[in-house]
């Protein structure tokens, strides 16, 4: 499970389309929340926090945020004003796919990823959803 929130975390800074402007996202030390959903665990898991300092060409392109090796692969990237789509496969021991959303306002974001991985035999879903906000300069 700490590939899904890793992966995630990684995709709400994803890659941004080279003609389009960058999304409304100011650089600083961000701290990210994720909370998993999936049907199989109720009560689900708490909340992940983990902060991380996004210089000003990080905002202007995420990708390089994104690619941690988490052997996966982004596609259907969409943008629209300050909010970015796309879809995702993985590949590994936890092979995924799925498609997220997220919307930029300046210092603060939301967004949601909705997977589907099998593993045991199994198709399990889950939904991701998170929140950033910037909270001061990197130090």
């Amino acid at each position: 499970m700490r590939f899904v929130f890793v992966s995630t975390v990684a995709f709400a800074l994803v890659a941004q389309d080279a003609l389009a402007a960058a999304p409304n996202m100011k650089p600083g030390m961000w701290e990210i929340t994720a909370k998993m959903e999936m049907p199989s665990m109720p009560g689900g898991m708490a909340p992940q926090v983990v902060k991380q300092c996004l210089t000003q060409k990080d905002t202007e392109n995420p990708q390089k945020v994104a690619q941690g090796g988490q052997n996966c692969q982004i596609s259907n990237y969409r943008q629209n004003g300050d909010t970015v789509s796309w879809d995702m496969a993985c590949q590994g021991t936890e092979e995924m796919t799925g498609s997220g959303t997220i919307t930029f306002a300046g210092e603060t974001y939301t967004g949601t990823t909705r997977m589907s991985m099998k593993a045991g035999g199994q198709t399990h879903t889950m939904t991701m959803l998170y929140s950033g906000k910037r909270v001061g300069d990197c130090k």
